[in-house]
């Protein structure tokens, strides 16, 4: 990769929407992040990749704040588009979880972030990816906000996101986020709720093998309790993650003033002669360092090993800390394969746990179905497609009229991507997708009639080669 004015140093990981590299801006040499954006596609749906790609650069410009990631430049190298931002070197969250965090250290990141997404949500803007990946630290300790790149600019930007268009982390989405609903500041409370319970207790409020199970617990389990050496911060806890967001924090500014005298109460901040690190006490459950640091004046700090540490694989994330988009994904694979609906036991347990009702879990399914369907994951990768949600959503509820659309629709894109891949003279992807989509719709009126004129092309073409070498 080469850009003018940057040196690239090293690759520092890829995602959907583009590659993040390390790099020395020659000017003020000085180390910078780069981030590039893929091609994409072409037409309509590579102007809607590009203009979310500026979305992050624009919404990150107009934020100055100490604790979101500076952006020094966007630029277009010889039809690349990229974003120069400041590089951080303190690595992320997700390493201070690993190690073991205090109270006091928790409360901090609550307070320092609560007062980014402030900021944010004065300006009209969400962030809607609050996680432990996009809470990264300079070398002194700062906290700051990074990968804007899904957030959404209230009074704008509709355009981008489609009605019911859930972007996000599942781990940490708020209930109204899940279902699709429209959303405000408060979301962004939740998650960082999400969050603080994993600082203190080194594990997530809700786990699960799979996206739907997840999700349904953000909608109706009950919520998180702390074990009882943080007992005190269970209100605080109950404040963010609220079910309902009229009983959270109203906004960021009155989640600042709570935690504020939280921490003013018991002797921490900057002005506590003690610190609160000798208050606190890490839980690290799971092979976390719990960290005990003891009053008196001691100065030894005794660490005391509560099993092999272990880590913790975070769903669907790779690891690039600094910048992650969710984005529209590359077409499906096009080799052929059997699309055959899979066995589902009709009870409503077997899509989402026992203890879930069943129209959530209707609920859930329909969600991951357009999901899936909106990042053309149509029949791939296996239990993870649009295809394979709907299926679980007939078994579950046989008469659900977005199911029997859904498999007509997915046919139908084919017959777009078919189109697309024949027109690229690439026949072969072509007639690969003609396949798949009749798998799934076998009566389909687009995908016979382009069936029915491929054929007829290779069988004229045929007939032309041989007649040229029969000739006279």
């Amino acid at each position: 990769m080469e850009i003018e004015g940057f040196k690239v140093i090293r690759t520092i990981g890829r995602g959907g929407m583009g590659t993040v590299y390390l790099a020395t801006q020659e000017s003020l040499a000085r180390a910078v992040v780069l981030k590039t954006m893929n091609a994409g596609e072409e037409g309509a749906a590579r102007e809607e990749f590009i203009e979310r790609f500026l979305n992050e650069a624009r919404i990150v410009a107009s934020l100055r704040h100490p604790h979101i990631v500076t952006i020094y430049d966007i630029g277009n190298a010889d039809g690349t588009l990229y974003i120069s931002m400041e590089y951080l070197e303190g690595g992320d969250l997700k390493d201070k979880i690993r190690d073991g965090m205090h109270p006091e250290e928790a409360l901090e990141v609550v307070e320092k972030v609560a007062e980014a997404l402030a900021l944010a949500h004065q300006e009209g803007i969400i962030h809607r990816d609050v996680k432990p990946a996009n809470i990264l630290y300079r070398d002194d300790g700062t906290p700051l906000l990074s990968d804007f790149g899904i957030a959404k600019r209230l009074k704008f930007d509709a355009e981008l996101t489609s009605t019911g268009t859930i972007l996000g982390s599942p781990v940490y989405m708020s209930p109204e986020q899940a279902e699709g609903m429209q959303v405000d500041g408060r979301t962004d409370i939740y998650a960082l709720g999400v969050i603080f319970y994993e600082m203190l207790t080194g594990s997530r409020p809700y786990e699960g093998d799979s996206a739907v199970k997840i999700i349904m617990q953000h909608l109706q389990a009950p919520l998180p309790k702390f074990p009882k050496p943080f007992a005190d911060y269970q209100d605080l806890l109950d404040r963010m993650m609220a079910k309902d967001r009229e009983q959270r924090f109203t906004d960021a500014d009155e989640l600042i003033s709570y935690v504020q005298k939280l921490r003013t109460e018991k002797g921490m901040g900057p002005d506590s002669s003690t610190g609160s690190a000798a208050q606190g006490q890490a839980a690290g459950t799971g092979g976390l360092q719990r960290k005990h640091l003891l009053w008196g004046g001691l100065a030894a700090i005794f660490l005391m090993a509560s099993g092999a540490l272990s880590l913790y694989v975070y769903l669907g994330i790779t690891r690039v800390p600094s910048f992650s988009y969710a984005s529209r994904s590359t077409a499906p694979a096009y080799r052929a394969a059997p699309v055959a609906r899979p066995a589902v036991s009709p009870e409503p347990a077997s899509a989402a746990g026992p203890d879930v009702r069943r129209d959530d879990a209707i609920k859930a399914l329909e969600w991951l179905a357009k999901t899936s369907f909106e990042k053309d994951q149509l029949t791939t990768p296996p239990a993870d497609n649009a295809h394979y949600y709907y299926s679980r959503l007939l078994a579950l509820d046989p008469g659900n009229v977005l199911a029997k659309q859904g498999f007509s629709s997915i046919a139908e894109r084919y017959v777009i991507l078919a189109e697309k891949a024949f027109s690229a003279k690439n026949y072969t992807r072509a007639r690969s997708y003609i396949t798949l989509g009749l798998q799934v719709e076998p009566g389909n009126k687009g995908l016979l009639a382009l069936r029915s004129f491929i054929e007829t092309r290779e069988k004229t073409l045929l007939e032309r080669f041989i007649g040229f070498f029969l000739a006279d």
